[in-house]
C-alpha cells in the first residue's frame, strides 16, 4: 500500500496481529454504526455522518489480499448494527450490503495498481477521489432502494446518504492512507498562529445569527497550511472545519441556513458537500507541495553530497568561464587551487587562470574533452581533463590529478625490473660459468681416476694375499665410485633429459647392508644410531652401481645432518603395486618446507646451525634424483622443519626387468 501509512503498517504485521486488528476495526464500525443511528434528527431516515464507512474501507484496504472475505464481515456487522436500532431486518440487510459494496469499490480502486510499497501522491489522490465518489454512489442507490421499498424519498435518500458517506470515507480513510511524515509539524509557532487564525475564521463566517455569504473565508487559511504543512495536517484541520460548521448551522449559524430555506436534510447536506469539496480542492495541493518538499530534500541531500564529494576529491576541479580575454573562475575545490596554482593569477573580477596556457588546451567545440599532461617547473606532473560544457558559452571545467607520485613509482618500477633482468643475466652467466667448470674439472678428473682404476683392477688379478686382496678391493670399489662420480658431474652439466639406464634385479638388502658397512666408522664417530629393517628378498630393478651410490649419499647425508646421540632408520616394502618404498628417516633438526625441493638444485646446501659447516659439494642430492630419475623411479623429501627428515625413494619392483627403464 501505501508508504509510512496507517494501512502498510497493518499490512506489515504478523496474521495474528493483522486479525486483531482488523476485529478492533469492526469493532469500531458496529459502535459507529450504532451511534449514527441514534444520532439521526428527528424526522429523518439517515444519519448526517456515516464514520462507519471510512473504518470499513480501512479495514478492507489493510487485508491485501482478503478484501471480499473482510467486506463480507463489514456487510454482517452493520446488518446487525442497523437491526440492533430497529431498523427492518430486510433494510438492515439492504444497508449492510450498500456498505460492503462501498468498502470493497474502495479497496479494489485503490489496489488497481500492484507496484509494493510507494508514496501517497497527487494521482493516487484523485484515484482517492473517484474510488470514494463510486463507494458513495453504490451506497446511495442501494440505500435509496431499500428506502423507497418502505414508501420513503429514492433520491433525497440517495443524496443524503452518499453525501454522509463520502464525506466520512474523504476523512477517516484519507487519514489511514497518507503517510506519517504528512502530519508533522516542523514550524511549531507559525502552526499555531495559523489554527487560531482558522478557527477566529470559522468562527466568523459561520457565528449564529451571521447571514452573510462569508463561506469562502476559510479557503485561504486553509490553502495557507496547504503550501506550509503537511497533507495530514490539512485534512485534519478541514474535518475540524466541517464538524464545527456543521455544529454552527444545527444552532442556526452561517451562510447556509438561508439557502436552506428551512430543510434540515438540504442543510446538512449542503455542509457535507462544503466538506468534500474542501477536501477535494486543498488535499491535492497539499499533496503537490508534499511532493515538492520531497524532491526539495533529496535534490538539497544529493547537491551536499555531491559538494562534499568534490571539495575533499583527491582531484581538483576547477571550473571558469571565457570573458574577453580572461578565463575567470567560478567555481573550485580546494585541490584543484593547490594543484593548479602555477596558473593562477589575481585580476579585478577575482582570481583568472592562465590566458595563454588555458588557450592550449581547451577543446575547439562544445561537449568535446582535451585529455593530456602537463608538466611543471617545481617538477609537478598533472594529469589534466579540460571539457567544453555542452548548451553553455566559454563554460569549462578543469580536473586535474597529481601523476607526480605515479610516474615516480613508475620509473621505480621500471629500473627495479630492469635490475631484475640484469641481475637473471648475471645468474645466467655464473650458472653457465659453473656448468664449464664444473665439466673442466670432470673431464681433468676422468684420465687420473681411469689410470687408477686399470692399474687397481691389474693388482686385484695378480694379488694373491687376504690382506692386500681386502685393500685392493676397497682401492678398486672407491675408484670406480669416484669414476662414476665423475661421470654423474659431466651428466649434470649437460643440457636435456638424462638417458635412461639398463636395469637388472638389484637386491636391496645387500645394497643396504654395504651401505651400512662402509658409513659404519662415519656413523660412529658422529655418535648416531643407524637402525635397518628391509625384509629378505626384496629386490628392484635398477643398476647396481646406482642403487649403492643412492644408498650411500641418502645415508650419509642422515648421519652428517643428525646431531649426536640420535638416530637413523632405514625402512623399505614392496607395495604391491609394483613399487618398491625406500625410507630413510633421521632425527636431525629438519629442513623447512620452503627448501624442500632447492636441495635438489646443484651446489645448493642447507648450513646446520647446530654444527655449523658439513662438508659438502651440494651436489649429492641431485645426483640421488638424476640417477632415481634415470632407473624409473622419484624421490621426495618430507620433513616439518623441526624434528627430522624423511628421504622417500620410489623404485619399481624386480619383475619382467632386463631392458631400459
Amino acid at each position: 500500500m501505501y508508504r509510512g501509512s496507517f494501512i502498510s503498517a497493518m499490512q506489515r504485521l504478523d496474521r495474528r496481529r493483522q486479525i486483531a486488528a482488523v476485529g478492533v476495526l469492526l469493532g469500531i464500525v458496529f459502535v459507529f454504526s450504532v451511534l449514527s443511528v441514534e444520532l439521526r434528527l428527528p424526522g429523518f431516515s439517515t444519519a448526517p455522518w456515516w464514520p462507519a464507512a471510512g473504518f470499513a474501507a480501512v479495514a478492507v484496504l489493510a487485508t491485501r489480499g482478503r478484501g471480499v472475505a473482510i467486506a463480507g464481515l463489514v456487510l454482517i456487522v452493520t446488518a446487525v448494527a442497523n437491526a440492533a436500532v430497529g431498523t427492518t431486518w430486510w433494510v438492515a440487510l439492504g444497508f449492510g450490503l450498500g456498505n460492503a459494496a462501498e468498502a470493497w469499490i474502495i479497496a479494489a480502486v485503490l489496489r488497481v495498481r500492484r507496484d509494493g510499497d510507494r508514496p501517497f501522491g497527487v494521482l493516487d489522490s484523485l484515484r482517492f477521489l473517484a474510488a470514494t465518489g463510486g463507494g458513495a454512489v453504490a451506497i446511495g442507490v442501494v440505500a435509496g432502494g431499500f428506502v423507497a421499498l418502505e414508501g420513503g424519498p429514492f433520491l433525497a435518500t440517495a443524496v443524503h446518504v452518499a453525501a454522509s458517506h463520502a464525506s466520512a470515507v474523504l476523512v477517516i480513510t484519507g487519514l489511514a492512507v497518507l503517510p506519517r511524515r504528512a502530519f508533522r509539524v516542523d514550524r511549531p509557532v507559525e502552526f499555531v498562529a495559523q489554527l487560531l487564525v482558522l478557527a477566529a475564521t470559522v468562527g466568523f463566517a459561520f457565528a449564529p445569527e451571521q447571514r452573510f455569504p462569508l463561506a469562502f473565508l476559510p479557503l485561504p487559511i486553509l490553502a495557507w497550511a496547504a503550501f506550509r504543512f503537511g497533507s495530514g495536517v490539512v485534512l485534519a484541520e478541514i474535518a475540524l472545519c466541517g464538524a464545527a460548521i456543521l455544529g454552527f448551522a444545527v444552532v442556526g449559524g452561517g451562510p447556509f441556513i438561508d439557502a436552506a430555506a428551512g430543510d434540515p436534510a438540504l442543510l446538512i447536506g449542503l455542509v457535507q458537500i462544503y466538506t468534500i469539496a474542501l477536501i477535494a480542492s486543498l488535499v491535492p495541493l497539499a499533496l503537490l507541495q508534499d511532493g515538492q518538499a520531497m524532491l526539495l530534500s533529496r535534490l538539497s541531500a544529493r547537491e551536499k553530497l555531491l559538494s562534499g564529494v568534490i571539495v575533499n576529491a583527491h582531484a581538483g576541479f576547477v571550473v571558469v568561464r571565457r570573458v574577453d580575454r580572461e578565463f575567470r573562475i567560478l567555481e573550485s575545490n580546494g585541490t584543484g587551487m593547490r594543484l593548479l596554482a602555477a596558473w593562477i593569477h589575481p585580476s579585478r573580477e577575482g582570481a583568472v587562470l592562465d590566458h595563454d596556457e588555458l588557450s592550449a588546451v581547451i577543446p575547439a567545440r562544445p561537449g568535446d574533452d582535451w585529455i593530456g599532461e602537463r608538466e611543471f617547473a617545481d617538477g609537478l606532473l598533472l594529469e589534466l581533463v579540460v571539457t567544453r560544457v555542452a548548451g553553455e558559452r566559454e563554460l569549462f571545467l578543469i580536473q586535474a590529478i597529481d601523476a607526480t607520485e605515479q610516474r615516480a613509482a613508475s620509473r621505480a618500477l621500471h629500473d627495479a625490473l630492469q635490475h631484475e633482468r640484469d641481475a637473471l643475466e648475471r645468474l645466467r652467466d655464473l650458472a653457465a660459468q659453473k656448468d664449464e667448470f664444473v665439466s673442466s674439472v670432470s673431464h681433468e678428473l676422468r684420465t687420473p681416476v681411469t689410470s687408477i682404476l686399470g692399474y687397481a683392477e691389474d693388482l686385484a688379478e695378480t694379488s694373491s694375499s687376504g690382506a692386500d686382496r681386502r685393500s685392493i678391493e676397497v682401492i678398486l670399489r672407491n675408484a670406480r665410485r669416484l669414476a662414476e662420480l665423475v661421470d654423474d658431474l659431466l651428466s649434470l652439466s649437460r643440457v636435456g633429459e638424462p638417458a635412461p639406464v639398463a636395469t637388472v634385479p638389484v637386491d636391496l638388502v645387500r645394497a643396504l647392508a654395504e651401505g651400512h658397512d662402509e658409513l659404519a666408522p662415519l656413523a660412529r664417530a658422529a655418535g648416531v644410531t643407524v637402525t635397518v629393517e628391509v625384509p629378505t628378498g626384496l629386490t628392484v630393478a635398477g643398476d647396481p652401481l646406482a642403487i649403492d651410490r643412492v644408498v650411500v649419499n641418502l645415508l650419509g647425508n642422515a648421519i652428517k645432518f643428525t646431531p649426536e646421540g640420535g638416530t637413523v632408520a632405514v625402512s623399505a616394502a614392496d607395495t604391491g603395486s609394483g613399487t618398491v618404498h625406500l625410507r630413510i628417516a633421521d632425527t636431525g633438526r629438519g629442513i623447512p618446507s620452503g627448501e624442500l625441493e632447492r636441495v635438489f638444485e646443484r651446489f645448493y646446501r642447507i648450513a646446520d646451525p647446530d654444527r655449523g659447516f658439513v662438508p659438502g659439494t651440494g651436489l649429492g642430492l641431485p645426483i640421488v634424483r638424476d640417477l632415481v630419475t634415470r632407473m624409473g623411479g622419484s624421490v621426495t623429501l618430507e620433513s616439518d622443519g623441526r624434528h627430522g627428515t624423511t628421504a622417500v625413494v620410489e623404485l619399481p619392483a624386480a619383475v619382467g626387468v632386463g631392458g631400459p627403464a
